[in-house]
C-alpha cells in the first residue's frame, strides 16, 4: 500500500489544472503495418486516466499529439497546467522521438510525469541498458549489437535471442527471433536492420521464469507484488513476442498467461526486488517503471527496463497495482504528486 507519510503529500494534488499528453495512434514509420496495434493501445492508457480524475474530481485537458508541434506548445501555453501526465511513447510515428516530448515540457516549465529525457533515452537503447546495468554488477544476459550480420563475433553459445536495439512493445519479436545456428542468426539479424532501419541485440537466450518487476517511488522506490508470465508451451522458445502481447486470438497469446503475485521463495523474491530496485536506481527512472527479469538458477538476469511503462487497465504494472491493493485513482494521484514536488518554488 502507499505509505501514510505518501498519502498526505497526495493532498497537494487537490485544486490543481492537469494535462493529460499522449500521442495520438499513427501508422509507424519503420517496421510491420501491423505494428500499428500497439500503438493503439494509447487509447486505454488515456480512458483509464480520465476516470481516474472524473473519481478524484480533478479538472483536467487532454493534449493529444499529432503533426504540429507549434499547435500543442500554444494549447499548453493557453492552458497552463499545474502539471502534465506523459502517456507519450512516441512522436509522429517515430518512438525514436519519445524522450524529446518531456524535454520539451521541460523547456516550458511544466512539471510532468514518469522519468527524464535521459532516462528514457538510455533505456530505449538496449545495448546503453545492458552497458549501464553491467557496470553496476546487475546481471544481465551476454550481448552483442549488429548492425549486420557480418559484425557477429561469436563467443555466445546458441540459442541466441535477436530483437530491434531500439523498440518496445514486443516490435520486431516472433518466434524467428529465437535463433539455433548462425544461418538463423544472419536472417534475423537482415530482417531487423532492414525492416526496423537499425541494429539488431543478439543476447543469450535464458530458459528461465519471466518476472515482470513493477516500482513505484523515487526517494524510497517499492516494489509492487511481483507478476509471472506463465507459458504453456511445451518447448522452446517461451517468450513474450508480438503475438503474446497483442493478437488475442493467436496460440501465443492464449498460452502465456498472467500470475499476479508470484508463487517465489521468499529469499528469491527478496533478491529479485533487490536487483529490480538496483537496477530501477542504475538507470535514472522515476515515478514509475516495470523491469522485465528472467530468473534462472536463482540468478535474476535484467533483460530491459521500461520507464514510463503501458498503464492499460489489463497489463502487467496495473495488475501489480491490483495486488498491491492501490486503486488506479491512487496510483494517479501518486504520480501527480511525484511530478508536482519537483516543481521549481
Amino acid at each position: 500500500m502507499i505509505t501514510s507519510e505518501r498519502k498526505q503529500s497526495l493532498s497537494i494534488a487537490l485544486g490543481i489544472k492537469v494535462g493529460i499528453l499522449f500521442n495520438t495512434p499513427s501508422h509507424p514509420t519503420k517496421g510491420e503495418d501491423i505494428d500499428y496495434i500497439a500503438d493503439a493501445e494509447i487509447e486505454e492508457q488515456v480512458e483509464a486516466v480520465q476516470d481516474a480524475f472524473k473519481k478524484l474530481d480533478l479538472p483536467y485537458q487532454s493534449f493529444p499529439l499529432k503533426d504540429d508541434i507549434e499547435s500543442l506548445v500554444k494549447a499548453l501555453r493557453s492552458y497552463k497546467p499545474d502539471v502534465v501526465i506523459n502517456l507519450c511513447e512516441e512522436a509522429f510515428g517515430d518512438s525514436h522521438l519519445e524522450m524529446n516530448v518531456p524535454a520539451l515540457l521541460e523547456l516550458l516549465g511544466i512539471p510532468y510525469t514518469g522519468s527524464s529525457p535521459l532516462a528514457l533515452g538510455l533505456c530505449q537503447n538496449k545495448g546503453l541498458t545492458k552497458d549501464i546495468l553491467k557496470a553496476n554488477g546487475i546481471p544481465i544476459p551476454e550481448y552483442q549489437i549488429l548492425k549486420a550480420p557480418e559484425d557477429w563475433k561469436g563467443g555466445i553459445d546458441y540459442p541466441l535471442f535477436v530483437k530491434p536495439l531500439m523498440e518496445d512493445a514486443s516490435l520486431g519479436i516472433s518466434r524467428k527471433s529465437f535463433v539455433r545456428d548462425y544461418v538463423e542468426l544472419k536472417l534475423q539479424t537482415k530482417y531487423i536492420n532492414k525492416k526496423y532501419r537499425q541494429p539488431a541485440l543478439v543476447e543469450r537466450y535464458i530458459d528461465g521464469r519471466e518476472l515482470n518487476v513493477a516500482i513505484l517511488g523515487n526517494e524510497k522506490p517499492q516494489v509492487l507484488p511481483i507478476s509471472e508470465i506463465v507459458f504453456d508451451f511445451q518447448n522452446e522458445p517461451k517468450i513474450v513476442d508480438f503475438s503474446a502481447k497483442w493478437l488475442k486470438e493467436s496460440e501465443e497469446y492464449e498460452k502465456t498467461r498472467p500470475v499476479c503475485p508470484a508463487k517465489l521463495e521468499p529469499h528469491i523474491e527478496n533478491l529479485v526486488k533487490t536487483t529490480a530496485l538496483r537496477a530501477y536506481a542504475a538507470l535514472y527512472c522515476r515515478d514509475y517503471a516495470r523491469l522485465d527479469i528472467r530468473l534462472k538458477d536463482e540468478t535474476p538476469y535484467v533483460l530491459e527496463a521500461n520507464p514510463n511503462p503501458d498503464v492499460s487497465p489489463d497489463v502487467g504494472f496495473t495488475r501489480s497495482l491490483r495486488a498491491a491493493g492501490i486503486k488506479y485513482e491512487e496510483f494517479v494521484k501518486a504520480i501527480i504528486s511525484f511530478a508536482l514536488e519537483r516543481k521549481p518554488i
